[in-house]
């Protein structure tokens, strides 16, 4: 008797533990309320702004729906909501334009001043099969743990809760998931609310269910430890805006793509650089692209990255459109693809529109059938010689924007083989160009709108609403995580040495 007694104490005391920690942080930033009405002007400045400037918001949702469900919110708004509270509310309904570039945020100030403080769940996760397991070795859960609940919620009710607050284009089932992960502190925090600690209920991986209290952390702690994860990729490549490295016993070359912010003249030096001009060739026979973590950046380096791999300049067509020739609401116009609103940025990008987007057509403004990649400026030329080996590309769900296009393309190409998962860009078509940031009234919440709708001409249409498949569907599985096995790069080495195997008999 006395040992159940001294059970339930222990849950009492963590539960009041909790709570304690939970409500002593009330008086955050993040805390501040606006009243019923300010909320509600807040979400209609949003459906204004959404219904007038975006390229294609009723894609996957109808007009009436949509207006339907921000109507909805307004009705249940209480008479006082804080800026958290409102944040989860327009994420939510954010989510249901299925856009992965219409993206929303609490104001940036708020969030500075509230990731400082130690109110987030520290540990990185990596989701496999609708659970989720501790992918990092900082902490007294062991790395591979199964969490089951935290704060009492059962993991399995809490996934699906904070998949509603992301953003992916279409029904990508792999963005969401791979969102959640690298952010899942924050976005807990979000849904959940702040606590200096949690009480957490994991499954080790012999088994054995245990609970344990864990401290919260500051938010820049809690995304820098995403950083340690996911373990299986912890070589130095995946450290680096790019990386060239070689395994010479494979005759093959892995360039790791994180993001498209890099400068073209890398491309041509560290690439040039393996190309023999007595011999004509390069040093190499195999190249395995690494795509997997990167979300896009600057178009014109898939420009650079085409003429290496084939020799000709990328032509990649589409159908584009406008619904708008203005940028609209200027009043709460933040900036235009990176440049704080001028009456000179508010000009271009009207300028812009008007040259392109010129044709009238069932409400909306078409651009003639172009490549957009001969209209883009400042494009560097890739100088050197083109690589006729055999190409890996490696992609997943963070996969997204200009990565998810530069996987799409490669994937026609018959050297080319897709290794991964589901991309997290869209196949066919998505609203993805001229960025208009917006700042809402009340709240000042951020608001991503893209202006231009850009839908694919050489592709097929069976993937729509999806992103681009691999040719090999390859996931981490809870072995490799508990191996600490990157299994998706080593199924591409494992082709490789197959392949090579194969030419030598």
């Amino acid at each position: 008797m006395k040992r159940h007694l001294s059970t339930i104490n222990k849950v009492v005391l963590v539960s009041l533990l909790v709570l304690t920690n939970t409500f002593s942080l009330l008086s955050n930033n993040y805390n501040r309320t606006i009243t019923r009405q300010e909320a509600a002007d807040d979400l209609e400045v949003y459906f204004q702004i959404i219904d007038k400037q975006h390229g294609n918001p009723y894609q996957y949702i109808s007009r009436q729906a949509f207006q339907k469900l921000v109507l909805d919110k307004v009705a249940s708004l209480p008479e006082a909501i804080t800026f958290k509270q409102f944040e989860v509310l327009l994420a939510e309904l954010n989510n249901t334009l299925r856009c992965g570039h219409t993206k929303v945020g609490m104001d940036k100030s708020v969030v500075r001043q509230d990731l400082g403080l130690s109110q987030f769940f520290p540990l990185p996760i990596k989701i496999i099969e609708g659970r989720a397991y501790v992918d990092f070795e900082r902490s007294d859960i062991p790395h591979g743990a199964e969490l089951l609940s935290i704060n009492d919620e059962e993991i399995p009710a809490l996934l699906p809760k904070l998949i509603n607050l992301t953003v992916t284009d279409g029904f990508s089932e792999t963005k969401p998931l791979r969102e959640v992960e690298s952010k899942f502190g924050y976005y807990y925090f979000l849904k959940n609310g702040a606590s200096s600690s949690f009480s957490v209920s994991y499954k080790d991986p012999i088994g054995q269910v245990r609970q344990v209290i864990v401290e919260g952390v500051a938010g820049n702690t809690m995304l820098a430890n995403n950083y340690y994860r996911p373990i299986n990729m912890s070589h130095e490549r995946y450290n680096r805006f790019t990386n060239l490295d070689a395994i010479d016993s494979l005759q093959t070359l892995v360039l790791t793509l994180n993001t498209f912010q890099a400068n073209p003249d890398w491309f041509d030096q560290k690439l040039g650089s393996r190309y023999n001009e007595e011999d004509k060739e390069f040093d190499f026979e195999n190249l395995v692209i690494d795509l997997r973590i990167n979300e896009g950046g600057d178009r014109r380096l898939l420009n650079t990255m085409y003429q290496f791999l084939t020799g000709r300049k990328l032509n990649d067509p589409s159908k584009t459109y406008t619904r708008s020739q203005s940028i609209e609401m200027k009043k709460y116009v933040a900036s235009i693809n990176g440049r704080l609103k001028t009456d000179e940025s508010l000009k271009g990008a009207e300028d812009y529109i008007q040259k392109y987007f010129q044709a009238p057509k069932e409400g909306r403004f078409e651009a003639p059938l172009l490549n957009w990649y001969d209209e883009f400026e400042g494009t560097t030329d890739y100088k050197g010689a083109k690589f006729d080996g055999n190409i890996y590309v490696l992609i997943s769900g963070r996969t997204f924007s200009a990565a998810a296009d530069l996987a799409r393309i490669l994937g026609q190409m018959d050297n080319v083989i897709l290794i991964g998962e589901e991309t997290g860009g869209a196949h066919v078509g998505r609203a993805a160009n001229m960025l208009v940031n917006y700042s809402l009234p009340n709240t000042s919440s951020t608001l991503q709108v893209p202006v231009i709708y850009e839908e694919f001409v050489n592709v097929s249409t069976d993937n729509a609403g999806r992103g681009t498949f691999p040719d090999y569907a390859v996931q981490t599985t809870f072995e490799d995580l508990l191996d600490k096995k990157d299994s998706v790069f080593e199924y591409a080495l494992e082709l490789i040495s197959q392949r090579n195997s194969f030419g030598s008999n």
